[in-house]
């Protein structure tokens, strides 16, 4: 975990201090990479169809709790900010992914919004970086329920560092249904 994070604080120390040109595709290249060789990793195991039937079950119900959870405490931020409830709902239902909620909620509502569900998805992102290795000492599913969507991609690394083997399909799938319903409930929401 402390080289993720010095990984991380190096990083921002570089971007902010010396001008490297990134190509623009490349963070994408490296994230698919990333992402591939944790499917080259799940599809490795040993009757790999049949944990994912076997699974399904799980990926929804985590998957759900996560979705009620961060609607839940979303929704009760509205008592203690200035955002009223459909607000703190909309900015809370893009569970993580921040550049899809930040947009749509700009697009859909307003550019403030937009602003605020960028930044809290941004956080929830960066405290899973933090929080998911010390939690998964306690609760393998709550560690994933943190990550919400970018549990498929950005927090897969993390996730499959920190839980079993057999728990990295559950946080994929768990990333792939919230990345389907995330759009449709901010649609709802606004």
């Amino acid at each position: 975990m402390i080289l993720l994070i010095s990984s991380v604080a190096l990083g921002i120390l570089l971007g902010y201090f010396v001008n490297i040109p990134i190509p623009e595709n490349l963070i994408t290249i490296l994230l698919m990479v990333l992402v591939f060789s944790v499917g080259i990793d799940i599809g490795s195991e040993e009757k790999i169809l049949l944990k994912i039937k076997s699974s399904l079950k799980v990926i929804f119900v985590q998957t759900f709790l996560v979705i009620i959870g961060s609607l839940v405490f979303g929704g009760f931020v509205s008592f203690f900010t200035e955002l009223n409830f459909k607000e703190a709902l909309g900015a809370a239902a893009g569970m993580g992914w921040y550049s899809l909620s930040g947009v749509m909620i700009s697009s859909m509502y307003s550019p403030f919004l937009g602003a605020v569900a960028f930044l809290s998805n941004v956080f929830r992102e960066i405290m899973g970086i933090l929080l998911i290795p010390l939690y998964a000492k306690f609760s393998e599913y709550g560690a994933i329920g943190i990550a919400g969507a970018p549990a498929m991609d950005t927090l897969l690394g993390v996730v499959s560092k920190s839980v079993k083997k057999e728990k990295i399909l559950i946080s994929f799938g768990q990333g792939v249904i919230l990345s389907i319903l995330i759009p449709v409930l901010i649609t709802l929401i606004f």
